[in-house]
């Protein structure tokens, strides 16, 4: 049992050592620096992100707005067809 006692406390010593020297590593001026890429370029994302879902939308509502001038036309197309058959028909009747 004692055996393990001591494991125990070798391996909580060799982990606290470790774990200082990765804290004080972590904390250098390149880490900082490091750090501060990262939080820059999650920003950058984030508005290039906004910036395309922006672009998106208007696309869409352009497309929208296409398909509607072109429901329209192909609507009014149909309406003038639809005159002239009634047109012929009513001649055609009338005779």
């Amino acid at each position: 049992m004692e055996c393990r006692h001591g494991n125990f406390w070798i391996g909580l010593g060799i982990g606290s050592i470790l774990g200082t020297v990765a804290y004080r590593l972590s904390r250098t001026a390149k880490a900082k620096q490091l750090e501060s890429d990262i939080y820059n370029a999650i920003h950058r994302i984030g508005r290039d992100a906004e910036i395309a879902a922006a672009e998106a939308e208007r696309k869409a509502m352009n497309l929208g707005l296409k398909a509607v001038e072109t429901g329209a036309k192909v609507a009014d197309k149909v309406a003038e067809e639809a005159d002239k058959v009634v047109g012929k028909a009513k001649d055609k009747w009338e005779k």
